[in-house]
């Protein structure tokens, strides 16, 4: 047999399998010490979008509620994941904006005035993974009087689902003034909300990730994103020691 260089090269070109073995378990160590940290920044900027969204949901009812001389409601609503019917654990998922309208019903002494909403855009959902804690700790501003929610009721829906789209779902909302004020949603009573100021320190609520539970003070990650909004001319700010 004729001896010839180019077979020789060709054979020094190839890899044996255990130089593959070494270089699949290099990449695998790398991948498996990447991925946490890729997760965790997916997470963080979930988070931060779903914050820098509702900043801008609340500026805009803010806007609207100056614009148009109406009073601009910003609803949060509350309910178990439904990614998992067996969770029964209510925390903010979504949240919709809504003008508040007066009508009257009836005629002369018999009319009956009370306020009714109108949807403003469509119901905007928080990223997978993420919620607004429900607790008088880290969200006082979305707790009503004695920590209620409301019942989050459409009008000729049925009984079926409310606006949130999720059967006995609850909500919690503030509203924007046409002063620029920003009041609490206590109760309704007599076909009218009842609204509170509220305090500075206590106008705030906070958005975390989902752990399948309820999050308090005592088990708050590092990584979260809080809103504060004053009472009195419904600026908003925001809080991020994770980022």
């Amino acid at each position: 047999m004729t001896y010839s260089p180019f077979f020789e090269r060709q054979a020094r070109r190839a890899f044996s399998l255990i130089e593959m073995l070494v270089v699949i378990a290099i990449i695998a160590m790398i991948m498996a010490t990447a991925t946490p940290a890729l997760m965790r920044t997916m997470q963080a900027t979930r988070l931060a979008t779903t914050g820098d969204s509702i900043m801008g949901a609340i500026t805009e009812a803010k806007q609207l509620a100056y614009a148009q001389n109406v009073p601009v409601e910003l609803r949060f609503f509350k309910h178990p994941d439904q990614d998992f019917p067996g969770s029964s654990v209510q925390l903010f998922r979504s949240y919709q904006m809504f003008k508040i309208v007066t009508q009257s019903q009836g005629v002369g002494a018999s009319a009956q005035v009370s306020e009714s909403v109108v949807p403003v855009g469509t119901l905007y959902k928080l990223s997978e993974g993420i919620i607004i804690a429900a607790g008088q700790d880290l969200s006082p501003i979305l707790n009503g009087a004695d920590g209620q929610s409301l019942d989050d009721v459409k009008p000729n829906a049925g009984g079926g689902p409310g606006y949130s789209g999720v059967a006995s779902a609850k909500y919690n909302a503030i509203r924007f003034m046409p002063d620029g004020s920003c009041r609490r949603v206590n109760a309704q009573q007599g076909g009218f909300s009842q609204l509170d100021y509220g305090t500075l320190p206590l106008s705030f609520f906070t958005i975390t990730y989902d752990s399948g539970a309820d999050v308090t003070t005592g088990n708050l990650g590092k990584n979260f994103y809080t809103i504060q909004i004053d009472p009195y001319t419904g600026k908003a700010r925001n809080y991020r020691p994770g980022f």
